[in-house]
């Protein structure tokens, strides 16, 4: 496990990342749309606010202890020992499971206390809620975190794929489609990938060296814990803008049917962020990106890997915005066997969304590596009294566009102060605003031709959308949105002279 942050590691981990991330996602959105296929639309609705209550729940619960690992692990693999790393990760583990214990019964204790003001609907999904919170608690620090800190992304692909399968297979195999059988699926899969987890965690442990480098002395649990109250005091703020919880605030005003739509449109948004090509070198380059600034100390190399990795993001986002845009409800309605056409323009508000949420997982991951966490804190704590003023003012006005609106302005509010932050600082961070301009440019010209193709159809809409593509790959290169730079670390990632650099 020697130099697990270098470039030829990191190379190794993008390929393993994307083998098992073109059939992870083609399963996931499979799961997706048989479930809005095999549930009736008010039990799909409960299976979405199920769903996004475990989310809720395991954010609020987790007190930073996941950017605990993603910061220290890659520290503890440069320079500690498997002692080391066993005892901070055993450490975190116990804190974790003991809070998703506790999370887990004051649940049972509150829904018998309140039982009459309980709905039926939520209560006889209650148990398998509170099974699924713990079970996928440790699940996500084991996988997700540790596995990620300790950059092997082949293991993460791989359960993921066994999830996603699990579930698939799950969902032909129910006996009736209830949203209370589907969380039940849900809770076999994390039970079958726990144990997995463990032992590959216990493996990669073992491979590192006995022995310390000369000096190194492990982290304080000061230093630990200041890391994970920053981070968490962020969190909570991110989880109340969070999509599970503006379903949660949804549900108290909308009904089932609109909050099935509102679901199946987020829950399709997140699929298109967790993959596109973007954010896929991302999930592998955080972990290099702290470590490599963990041993080197080198800002500008740290800047240019983050600024490279959001422009390659957003620049892969822009077509699909651009489809959203002209075929939204042709896709949805496909996608949903035909149910949620209607919410067109909300896909499309989300998809644009995408780009401001992609810009601050980035600077997060930067706040972290140089020990601005504290500044991350206050921006997102800032930005906390957005949501009620919002609500307060419009909620009943805007129905179902308080969200779309209240995710932009928690957006706009962080990323603005956190970068100005950064600039205080003597941290340069640059917008990109040149680029920007010549991609927006190339995407209407991109959607202008798609516009331009007859026919309202599903084979009208694939030309449309190749036409689309083709047309925005084209004006890009021809208005110069890729410079040398990124030419440069396009090579780099790929290890081989791919691309002509500036001399």
């Amino acid at each position: 496990m020697t130099a697990p942050y270098s470039g030829p590691q990191t190379r190794r981990n993008i390929v393993a990342f994307l083998a098992g991330k073109v059939p992870a996602a083609v399963l996931t959105a499979c799961v997706l749309g048989l479930s809005a296929r095999v549930l009736p639309a008010g039990e799909f609705g409960y299976y979405v606010t199920a769903m996004a209550a475990l989310e809720l729940l395991l954010g609020l619960s987790g007190f930073g202890l996941d950017w605990v690992l993603l910061r220290f692990l890659p520290v503890y693999r440069l320079h500690g020992t498997r002692r080391d790393a066993g005892r901070l990760l055993a450490g975190v583990l116990g804190v974790r499971l003991a809070l998703l214990a506790l999370v887990g019964g004051a649940m049972l204790l509150a829904a018998r206390w309140l039982a009459p003001a309980v709905p039926p609907g939520v209560a006889r999904l209650l148990d398998l809620l509170v099974l699924l919170l713990v079970l996928e608690g440790a699940l996500r620090l084991l996988r997700d975190n540790t596995l990620e800190a300790l950059a092997l992304q082949g293991r993460i692909q791989f359960m993921n794929i066994l999830r996603s399968a699990l579930l698939l297979a799950a969902l032909f195999l129910l006996p009736e489609g209830t949203a209370r059988w589907l969380l039940a699926a849900e809770a076999l899969a994390s039970a079958v990938l726990l144990p997995l987890a463990c032992a590959m965690v216990l493996q990669a442990l073992r491979a590192l060296p006995a022995s310390a480098g000369e000096g190194w002395q492990p982290p304080g649990v000061r230093q630990l814990g200041a890391v994970a109250v920053n981070n968490y005091a962020s969190g909570v703020v991110e989880y109340l803008y969070s999509p599970s919880s503006l379903v949660l605030l949804m549900a108290r005003s909308q009904p089932a049917d609109a909050m099935a739509g509102l679901g199946f449109v987020l829950r399709l948004t997140d699929i298109i962020r967790n993959y596109l090509p973007g954010m896929v070198i991302f999930s592998v380059v955080r972990a290099r990106m702290i470590g490599a600034y963990a041993g080197n100390r080198d800002y500008p190399e740290l800047q240019r890997w983050a600024h490279f990795v959001f422009k390659f993001s957003a620049l892969s986002l822009l077509p699909m915005l651009a489809v959203a845009v002209v075929y939204g409800g042709l896709v949805l309605q496909l996608a949903s066997g035909g149910r949620f056409a209607e919410y067109h323009w909300l896909f499309a508000v989300l998809c644009g969304w995408l780009a401001l949420r992609l810009h601050r997982l980035i600077l997060n991951v930067v706040c972290n590596a140089v020990g601005l966490a504290g500044l991350w804190a206050q921006a997102a704590l800032a930005s906390a009294l957005l949501l009620p003023l919002l609500y307060w003012l419009a909620g009943a006005r805007l129905g179902l566009w308080l969200v779309p609106l209240a995710l932009l302005g928690n957006e706009l509010v962080i990323n603005g102060m956190v970068v100005a932050g950064l600039q205080r600082r003597g941290l340069p961070w640059p917008l990109g605003g040149h680029w920007w301009r010549r991609a927006l440019l190339a995407a209407a010209l991109a959607m202008g031709a798609a516009w331009l193709v007859p026919g309202q159809g599903t084979a009208a809409a694939l030309l449309g959308s190749l036409l689309l593509c083709a047309v925005f790959t084209l004006a890009l290169l021809l208005l110069g949105a890729i410079d040398g730079m990124d030419r440069k670390l396009i090579n780099r990632v790929i290890g081989r002279p791919l691309l002509r650099e500036p001399t």
